[in-house]
């Protein structure tokens, strides 16, 4: 997804892109991936970056995908809470003020708001919860190919099934990489 991503976007920007995957597109983690759309991170930059990627999912045709007519990235939208017991409620409050200060939204619910949410929640020992109403869940497949015909589409070059990773540079240099992003 990383790659595709970078390919879309240097492509969009007029940059001359070629991926060079050992496999298919899609074929390694991120076809594992949980693909979970959340901000609840206890790093400021991280869970900042992770808000500012949600709109990205959140409005993928505009933004994103769909300029070759294929692009999804199936985010569905179904909340997110982070459970902790009384032992670690000084910690979790501390985190929701950090991300409030980012204008994240995301609120302290107590338990039983959170089984209004959900009558199926466990809730015992659950001392309060973190919310946030706007995560989800993105389909990494869709989202990885979306990037990739996407970047096609704007000029880049796929080469899928191509193992050989040796890069040779203008002066005769060669290197040997597992993975290699070249923006130029």
């Amino acid at each position: 997804m990383v790659g595709a991503g970078v390919a879309f976007h240097l492509a969009r920007d007029g940059a001359r892109v070629t991926i060079i995957d050992k496999g298919d597109i899609c074929a390694g983690m991120s076809a594992r991936s949980d693909a979970l759309l959340r901000m609840h991170y206890t790093f400021a930059p991280e869970a900042h970056l992770a808000w500012k990627s949600l709109r990205y999912f959140a409005h993928w045709r505009e933004l994103a995908g769909g300029g070759s007519g294929h692009g999804e990235c199936g985010f569905v939208r179904i909340g997110f809470a982070v459970v902790v017991g009384d032992w670690n409620t000084d910690r979790r409050r501390a985190n929701i003020a950090m991300m409030k200060v980012l204008r994240i939204d995301t609120d302290l619910v107590d338990a039983n708001a959170l089984r209004e949410m959900d009558p199926a929640i466990n809730v015992v020992d659950v001392a309060l919860a973190a919310y946030e109403p706007q995560s989800g869940y993105a389909d990494p497949i869709a989202t990885t190919h979306s990037f990739a015909d996407d970047a096609t589409h704007l000029g880049a070059t796929i080469m899928p099934r191509t193992p050989d990773r040796r890069i040779q540079s203008a002066r005769g240099e060669s290197f040997d990489a597992r993975c290699v992003e070249i923006a130029s």
